[in-house]
């Protein structure tokens, strides 16, 4: 039986680097793809973001699959009511489940081209070929596979790529509505018959165009689509900061760069927000800048308890709320939009889809032979009719992803609203003179 080399050489140690340096957490992905032609497969977008850095991709194979799975996360969830325990124990942390570790160990042994562009933690190359499991000790080679995926970490700027992704709001709030949308899809293939891998919404423009509630609540909680009472303009006036001097350059601050105004001293800040005292504006202040930390809370901000996330701050009620409802909304429209389709009004439409494909595979099949009578006119047809019933299909759960999602994202808003001008108005005006 093979093993490694207890005093491995520097072609031993480089084989291991080389390998870990070059695989790829999507090459799988691929892989289980082309296993699958006819499948349209879709990661969840969470993982998909984890798979694009080689650093979160191995990350993946060591962390537990739900909170559940691990000794800690029981622990810890064992305090909850027995209700809310479950509900804890099944948060999916993004490991893989011990079954699909299982096939990715198997799926790499059968195949060389794909041992040779994934990594399996703790198995290694030979620098004459094969593969082994490295049992205890055998640090060198440890370090060496560890060295060779964080070079590749830093030569694609996989963390890097991440972080600067997360560090935009409407980004992390579409992700969490693309990621909703995927598990609403997955929750609900026994009723589709679809691939619980397969998407229901297969087009991106169609993919983003439903995700779009999630982030204008991002934006309207943050006071990128306007200045906030109380803020100064992004790029303020010398002579009144409330106001711009370039339009064109505020809506594109706003917009492209997802920047909104800072605080006004206070004796501009509290004409508009009289409800402000003095000791709370500079409390406000000071939780904003002493504080570091890139995510943090609190209960008595300017505009009630908010989160302050990468240095911007999102009202709980006028903006997680609206957020966290649209992904809710979007739940439920993937939910009912299926319905929809397999359902008298949309007659069967996923099953007509799949015939419609099988027609269309077995005239082209049929087209390649030389000697068959189908022309090509005869294929082209029958594949504008799958895809129109395709078009047909989407088109009916994107209607219901976003007339779900806009309804639950306007209500949240709206209601959030009107609770934080009640908080302001129970506050009354502030001392005209505090210290």
């Amino acid at each position: 039986m093979l093993s490694f080399p207890t005093e491995p050489t520097w072609n031993d140690l480089k084989a291991v680097a080389e390998q870990a340096f070059r695989s790829s957490g999507r090459a799988y992905d691929q892989y289980v793809q082309g296993k699958n032609p006819n499948l349209q497969l879709e990661n969840s977008p969470v993982a998909d973001m984890v798979t694009s850095s080689p650093l979160t991709a191995l990350a993946k194979q060591v962390l537990p699959n739900k909170v559940g799975d691990a000794e800690i996360g029981r622990l810890i969830s064992s305090v909850l009511p027995e209700e809310l325990q479950r509900r804890a124990r099944n948060i999916e942390l993004g490991g893989m489940t011990a079954d699909e570790k299982r096939l990715y160990s198997e799926l790499r042994a059968d195949d060389p081209e794909l041992r040779r562009n994934t990594l399996e933690l703790g198995k290694v190359p030979l620098a004459e070929g094969g593969e082994v499991e490295l049992g205890p000790g055998n640090y060198r080679a440890k370090a060496a596979q560890a060295a060779g995926v964080l070079g590749a970490d830093l030569a694609t700027d996989g963390m890097r790529n991440i972080w600067w992704f997360l560090n935009a709001p409407q980004a992390v709030a579409q992700v969490a509505m693309f990621q909703g949308m995927r598990q609403a899809a997955k929750t609900n293939a026994a009723v589709s018959g679809l691939d619980p891998r397969e998407p229901v919404l297969r087009n991106r423009s169609v993919r983003m165009a439903a995700a779009a509630p999630a982030w204008i609540a991002a934006s309207m909680g943050i006071g990128n689509f306007m200045r906030q009472p109380g803020y100064k303009a992004t790029l303020p006036d010398q002579d009144d900061p409330t106001q711009t001097t370039n339009m064109a350059g505020e809506l594109a601050n706003r917009y492209f760069l997802g920047r909104s105004g800072s605080l006004l001293p206070y004796d501009e800040f509290v004409k508009e927000r009289p409800d402000v005292s003095r000791s709370e504006y500079n409390a406000y202040k000071n939780y904003l800048f002493s504080n570091k930390s890139p995510i943090k809370g609190t209960m008595d901000g300017i505009s009630g308890p908010e989160v302050n996330f990468m240095g911007k701050s999102i009202p709980l009620a006028t903006g997680i709320i609206p957020i966290a409802a649209s992904v809710a909304g979007a739940r439920r429209g993937i939910k009912r939009g299926i319905e929809k389709v397999v359902g008298p009004e949309g007659k069967g439409g996923y099953v007509k889809e799949k015939r419609l494909l099988e027609e269309y595979q077995n005239l082209k099949s049929k087209g390649n032979d030389p000697k068959s009578d189908v022309s090509d006119a005869q294929v082209a047809d029958a594949l504008n009719l799958y895809r129109d019933q395709q078009k047909m299909n989407e088109n009916t759960v994107l209607k219901s992803v976003i007339a779900n999602s806009a309804g639950m994202t306007t209500g949240a808003a709206l209601s959030g609203y009107v609770l934080e001008s009640m908080r302001r108005a129970l506050k009354g005006k502030a001392p005209e003179y505090e210290d």
